[in-house]
């Protein structure tokens, strides 16, 4: 197995800041190469960050702190610079600077019904999720402005890799920057393709080593008015199994993802790939004796990402999709069959169906989903709420299971309010009983005027079922009586207790 260059990342991809007793850190974006320009991401900050923040030099915590004075991050934040105050250089030349520009952090902190977590925007476009924050976590992640410094792309190799060095001109400021770019051409959401690192995953995916970290994958196919599918793909792992090291207030890790597709005659017909943590370039190596992660005195595990999801197109097709997630020296690798089907544009389809677990109300449904994200990703919202799949079809008997799913009705583009319906039955998968039979859905009020797509989620109550197998079967009906095939999604249920939320989505 290939090994690749070694990645410092500081707490997370995106502009964040991480802060607790310790010295806090900071990370920044991707460096972007688009068109005939380079476009570099700096968080620039004052050098009393440390000495404010660090608890040898302060009796209070930081929480304390910003208590007492609102204004805080305020004079610690550096919004005033201008291109004249930059210095960039590639490969020890300094270039001349185009333009600078402020962009808001690819970071947020999401309320949901499980807790509070943090997520972040990967270099390639797709969204990384982390661990819960605990109720007791003396930690903050903090949203981090940056700045984006842009140059001309100069004349080089295909390739070829190049150092990126970033100073400022004022004395007491601290600046963070990525210390690499490669030219290698490929698209925005395949970034790590032709990068060492990149090299080595897709050894990884091919090898006969067997994986390290568990991983699991799910694919879920969704209607688009294009000539393809839009297909989500939702990786979880844990954490803890991923090594890292938290040394003199950074976090040090190399966490990235790359997934291959195939077609049934195996060629490679689209790939992917996301890189969580990144590298310091105005910062130096870490040594090679990394601390490994899952120690109790480990402070870093709340910082390392649990889970991926991301958004590719695919034309109608069976396919196999390969995903491998590595850590520089472990990784994990799954695979999952998925069929596109081939939609007849004049009669009505169902989209695969979303098993999931998570929700979270969104506070204004004009606005449901960040800015940041890329304009291919769609999340899967219904009526103001946004769902996250989930790779554990596994549920506790008394969980919630919700079921989201797209309906395409043509009949939408030439009838103001046409009656559309959605049945849904539960099936026992040993006996092929119909455990339960729901009464039909009318979809009225998830119909958006001028959409084609009709956006469904129902919470189905679990807590009637014995343990067992089961199958959910959803059917659509349109004004004409015509109805769709039975989309199909298997789940088990397990008399586990667990902590159970619901929303008023059920059947």
């Amino acid at each position: 197995m290939r090994k690749g260059r070694r990645l410092i990342a500081a707490v997370m991809a995106g502009s964040a800041i991480f802060c607790t007793f310790a010295t806090p850190t900071i990370a920044q974006g991707p460096i972007r190469v688009e068109s005939s320009q380079v476009l570099v991401p700096a968080v620039v900050f004052d050098k009393k960050l440390y000495t404010l923040t660090g608890k040898k030099h302060h009796k209070h915590s930081l929480r304390y702190l910003i208590a007492r004075d609102p204004h805080f991050w305020d004079s610690i934040a550096i919004r005033d610079l201008v291109a004249k105050d930059f210095h960039l250089f590639e490969d020890g030349q300094e270039q001349r600077i185009l333009s600078v520009a402020f962009e808001a952090p690819s970071f947020s902190i999401v309320q949901d019904n499980r807790g509070k977590h943090p997520e972040t925007i990967g270099t390639g476009g797709g969204r990384w999720t982390y661990p819960e924050l605990a109720r007791t976590d003396n930690s903050m992640w903090l949203p981090w402005p940056q700045y984006v410094i842009t140059y001309v792309l100069s004349v080089s190799l295909a390739g070829s890799c190049h150092q990126i060095k970033v100073n400022v001109g004022q004395p007491n400021l601290v600046v963070w920057a990525r210390g690499e770019y490669c030219n290698t051409p490929h698209p925005a959401s395949d970034p790590l393709n032709g990068t060492d690192f990149g090299k080595q995953m897709e050894d990884d995916l091919i090898s006969a080593t067997k994986s390290k970290v568990d991983l699991k994958l799910r694919a879920t196919a969704f209607y688009a008015d294009t000539a393809a599918d839009r297909v989500n793909i939702h990786i979880e792992f844990p954490s803890k199994s991923l090594k890292h090291e938290f040394r003199d207030g950074t976090l040090y890790a190399s966490i990235g993802a790359v997934g291959e597709v195939y077609d049934q005659a195996g060629s490679v017909v689209a790939r992917f790939s996301d890189f969580a943590c990144c590298d310091y370039g105005n910062d130096s190596h870490p040594s090679t004796n990394s601390q490994a992660s899952g120690t109790p005195s480990d402070r870093g595990t709340s910082m390392i990402p649990n889970g991926y999801e991301t958004q590719i197109d695919l034309p109608a097709g069976e396919y196999n999709i390969d995903v491998v997630l590595s850590d520089g020296e472990k990784f994990g690798r799954a695979r999952t069959l998925l069929t596109v089907q081939n939609h007849d544009e004049k009669q009505p389809a169902i989209s695969d169906i979303a098993l999931c677990r998570r929700f979270r109300k969104l506070p204004d449904e004009s606005t449901e989903f960040p800015a940041q994200l890329p304009g291919s990703y769609v999340p899967l919202v219904s009526k103001g709420v946004e769902f996250t799949p989930t790779t554990n079809s596994r549920f506790a008997s008394n969980e919630m299971l919700y079921a989201y799913f797209e309906v395409y009705d043509p009949q939408l583009a030439v009838q103001a309010a046409p009656k559309v319906t959605a049945h849904l039955r539960i099936v026992d998968v040993k006996t092929n009983d119909v455990e339960i039979d729901f009464q039909p859905v009318d979809a009225a009020s998830y119909i958006k005027p001028g959409s084609s797509q009709i956006r469904i989620a129902r919470g189905i109550d679990l807590s009637s079922l014995p343990e067992g197998s089961y199958e959910l079967d959803v059917q659509a009906t349109d004004s004409t009586g015509k109805s769709t095939v039975w989309q199909k999604a298997n789940f088990s249920v397990e008399s586990h207790l667990l902590g159970s939320c619901s929303i008023d989505l059920q059947c």
